[in-house]
């Protein structure tokens, strides 16, 4: 949008405006040829408008397909390691070129039409140029007009109809252009409704869900049906069912990050949308099941990008378990650890996001596969957390396979399809998975 609106095309938006006058003025002239020029502007504007139909249909699809294409490659420079691995770079180029071929297919055609019509266009412009001075020369003829006014017309005539011809060139552009300024507008409408000026007082952790539902309408894919529960302050939940179920999607509404398609999340009995994006992140942990590290050092992915935060940064890594381990990598807290964390393993990442996660102690921590990458050693440290943050009054909700990670929760939500298939205290839900024979167990306590 900013190359458009900067660029040497926009003058002709700004010459528009002018071309009534023109067309008056060549009325004053002589209405035979105000008409005339009347009747070539309507035809070079039902041409834009033509232009417009005919183009729109495939550069929208060249567009996205040109956002999907470069999707595709940022993922698979993040899977660089797994894509060399296993040799899959010839059959990755192949997929990349057939969707790059795509979009260009399309962006052709939209490109041959636009042309095109710009072509036909300027054709007409300046037949009608000629035309007009064949008007005035019979005008002349007849004595009604001299011979200035012929030529004038004809000039004016010119300078009006260019506007239009320079703006059919550039409609790809302004497609293009309109679409960016109808996303910038979204994101900017969504952050304004998002963020509220009040801040409500520091929760408790009381944690309530009312019929949340959430679907996906462009896959036509119910991921969450009418899932409702209660939680106390210092509570710890387990959410666990089979793969697909809808637990990510339900940690993800639970931190704050998804909106609900219906129902709703409350926070000490405020829906999460009344808090401020910033407000509600001071109160939040989330540990995501695809981790995500900064290229910058320890310490500042554990505080959050915070200043002045080095005695919250060290409780938070041995709340964590990870004191020891950090203090042993080259510069300690001060390690550069690289995109993504790539100078560290998956389980020193793991334990450096859960470090993250109970950074300044939030009151609500959802924790979701966090045992994934852990060894013996983490899952104990994980479940000592665990319990600390109960002890100190944090809720806690973990996502998980792992039988040992759910050891010390209270309750456990069981979730199949998208819905609430159980939910209760821990030993009456073991109990009824057991008699079930269910394929997903929690060891007893």
């Amino acid at each position: 949008f900013r190359q458009v609106i900067t660029g040497s095309g926009i003058h002709a938006l700004f010459d528009l405006p002018w071309s009534p006058i023109y067309i008056g003025i060549i009325f004053l002239l002589h209405p035979w040829l105000g008409f005339f020029a009347l009747g070539s502007s309507l035809l070079l504007i039902a041409m834009a408008v033509l232009n417009e139909y005919i183009v729109r249909a495939p550069l929208k699809q060249a567009n996205d397909l040109a956002t999907a294409n470069y999707n595709f490659t940022e993922m698979s420079l993040r899977n660089a390691e797994v894509i060399r691995a296993m040799g899959m770079i010839d059959g990755l180029v192949r997929r990349w070129g057939r969707d790059r071929g795509l979009a260009l297919g399309q962006q052709g055609r939209a490109s041959d039409r636009a042309a095109v019509m710009s072509g036909l266009i300027r054709f007409l412009r300046l037949t009608m140029q000629s035309l007009i001075l064949g008007l005035g020369a019979y005008l002349v003829i007849e004595r009604q007009i001299t011979g200035g006014s012929m030529f004038a017309a004809s000039l004016l005539l010119g300078r009006g109809l260019q506007p239009v011809e320079q703006i059919v060139g550039l409609w790809r552009s302004l497609i293009l252009a309109r679409a960016a300024l109808g996303r910038v507008e979204r994101l900017l409408d969504g952050g304004a409704q998002g963020e509220r000026s009040f801040n409500l007082p520091k929760p408790s952790g009381k944690v309530a869900v009312e019929q949340l539902s959430f679907a996906i309408p462009s896959l036509q894919k119910v991921l969450l049906r009418d899932v409702s529960f209660r939680l106390e302050a210092g509570e710890a939940l387990g959410i666990v069912g089979p793969s697909g179920a809808g637990k990510s999607t339900l940690a993800r509404h639970l931190a704050g990050i998804m909106q609900p398609s219906r129902g709703t999340v409350r926070l000490d009995g405020a829906d999460m949308t009344q808090w401020g994006r910033e407000a509600l992140g001071d109160h939040i942990g989330y540990l995501p099941q695809d981790i995500e590290l900064f290229s910058d050092t320890v310490a500042a992915n554990i505080g959050r990008f915070k200043t002045d935060v080095d005695r919250e940064v060290i409780e938070a890594a041995r709340l964590a378990g990870v004191h020891e381990m950090i203090i042993r990598l080259p510069q300690g807290y001060e390690t550069q650890i690289g995109e993504g964390g790539a100078v560290l393993s998956g389980g020193y990442r793991q334990r450096i996001a859960l470090a993250r996660a109970v950074f300044g102690l939030p009151n609500l921590i959802v924790l979701d596969e966090p045992s994934s990458n852990l060894d013996a050693d983490g899952d104990r440290a994980l479940a000592e957390c665990a319990l600390e943050l109960k002890r100190r009054g944090s809720t806690v909700i973990i996502v998980s396979h792992r039988p040992s990670t759910l050891a010390n929760v209270d309750k456990i939500l069981l979730l199949r399809d998208g819905a609430v298939e159980a939910f209760g205290m821990r030993n009456e839900i073991v109990a009824l998975l057991n008699q079930r024979a269910a394929p997903i167990t929690v060891a007893a306590q």
